[in-house]
């Protein structure tokens, strides 16, 4: 599976926890290569997501974290945990994947929405 395949799944396991604290059904048929990227994503997930809530919340506009869809929020924290904490792929191909998730998962506006806040923070 392709490195995009396991954002995805790492995607599907940080939403699934804001509902649940198990992870057991996302993960149980993915292979070992997904899972060594996918399992680095959920360590600062883990780690950092005080720190990352306040990143987000910081560079909101307008309104809170409690008023962001819970897929978008998903993606946010998935990127900036790629961007600030594992630091493994070129700032742009992040965002254009989280973008993707957006397209996939999200509404119609959440796409540049996404894009919009990951560019700001990356400046």
């Amino acid at each position: 599976m392709k490195r995009t395949d396991a954002r995805e799944l790492a995607f599907k396991t940080i939403y699934s926890k804001f509902f649940n604290n198990s992870d057991e059904d996302t993960l149980e048929n993915a292979d070992t290569k997904d899972l060594e990227f996918t399992n680095k994503i959920l360590k600062c997930f883990a780690q950092f997501y005080n720190e990352i809530n306040e990143t987000i919340s910081s560079n909101l506009k307008g309104y809170t974290i409690d008023r962001l869809y819970k897929v978008d929020l998903a993606i946010l924290v998935l990127a900036i945990i790629e961007l600030n904490y594992l630091k493994e792929n070129p700032k742009e191909v992040v965002i254009n994947e989280a973008v993707e998730l957006a397209k996939k998962y999200s509404t119609d506006k959440s796409p540049k929405f996404i894009n919009g806040f990951l560019a700001s923070i990356v400046k």
